[in-house]
């Protein structure tokens, strides 16, 4: 019998909880970005994402932008735990964050992350009109074979 490879997923982490309004104005790298502090994943055994591979994120926006507009997501890698790159562009959430007022939130698929070190940090960066609050979820998917 042949063994199979499935995709497991771990426990989903709060990659970033952006509770002050995200500036459009700023990237990640600027002193002036507002966005929540990053949550570091870790692919040490025993860590958050351990032996993952890459993570689903999702992006809950509870309160968006006074219009529609876009968000992007950014990352900063390290080795060693502690020398992190400068934070760089990854990709665009596939959908328009539409205008969103009552607090309810709307959850957006913001695509795949291929962890490639030890320790990442992913951030949004919302690129047309700020967001007023949202968190970036990240679900670790890890190959298992059966």
């Amino acid at each position: 019998m042949a063994n199979e490879v499935w995709v497991k997923s771990l426990t989903t982490i709060t990659a970033q909880d952006n509770t002050a309004i995200l500036d459009a104005t700023y990237d990640p790298n600027s002193a002036s970005y507002t966005g929540g502090t990053p949550t570091v994943i870790d692919q040490s055994s025993g860590e958050n994402a351990a032996g993952a591979e890459m993570v689903n994120l999702e992006l809950l926006v509870t309160q968006g932008a006074a219009t529609d507009c876009t968000a992007e997501i950014w990352s900063s890698e390290s080795e060693d735990g502690t020398n992190y790159t400068e934070y760089k562009y990854s990709h665009t959430v596939g959908d328009t964050i539409i205008q969103t007022t009552d607090g309810d939130g709307n959850r957006y698929d913001a695509g795949l992350y291929v962890l490639k070190a030890k320790y990442t940090k992913l951030v949004v960066n919302s690129s047309d009109d700020d967001i007023d609050d949202c968190t970036l979820y990240a679900t670790p998917k890890l190959p298992e074979i059966q």
